[in-house]
């Protein structure tokens, strides 16, 4: 009855939903679609939950899992929560704050597809502008910072201070 209750709410969302009691079919539609959020009942899969949050988070670890659960599977929770849980809620749920926490997650996926890059990518982009520092061109070699981190916000803190001064 939940399910049929979120699926309809958030469907009002315009958000696309994929709904499935079976964990078969939960594998198959990470296969067909691309999925941001999963919102998981440990109610209904107990120990089955925590092995299908492992394999999300290994094959798909941008994937952002919340889960939901009864105050007597609090253990489940826990040990979701060990595994890379995005948040847990307990029955029952405030369904804004729920709706809130979705799009929460949505966004700390959008963030970790964007840190996808590797620590040779990373260190590519930063020599790349480092050489436009050197040769006196350092609104350049902002620009490509910008560009190759795509626009996320620097950090305001000593380490990008300093690396900043240098580059002027």
């Amino acid at each position: 009855m939940l399910q049929e209750l979120l699926v309809r709410y958030l469907n009002a969302d315009d958000w696309r939903i994929f709904n499935s009691r079976q964990q078969k079919d939960i594998k198959r539609m990470f296969k067909k679609h691309p999925i941001d959020v999963v919102l998981l009942s440990l109610n209904d899969l107990r120990k089955d939950g925590m092995a299908l949050i492992k394999m999300i988070k290994k094959k798909y670890p941008a994937v952002q899992v919340i889960t939901i659960a009864s105050p007597d599977q609090i253990s489940l929770s826990i040990e979701g929560m060990k595994l890379g849980v995005f948040d847990d809620f307990l029955l029952p749920l405030n369904l804004e704050s729920l709706i809130s926490r979705i799009q929460d997650a949505y966004q700390a996926k959008k963030e970790a597809e964007v840190d996808k890059l590797t620590l040779f990518q990373r260190c590519q982009n930063f020599m790349v502008a480092a050489s436009f520092a050197e040769a006196g061109e350092a609104e350049m070699a902002k620009e490509l910072l910008a560009k190759k981190s795509k626009n996320k916000e620097p950090r305001n803190n000593e380490h990008n201070k300093g690396s900043e001064r240098r580059l002027k």
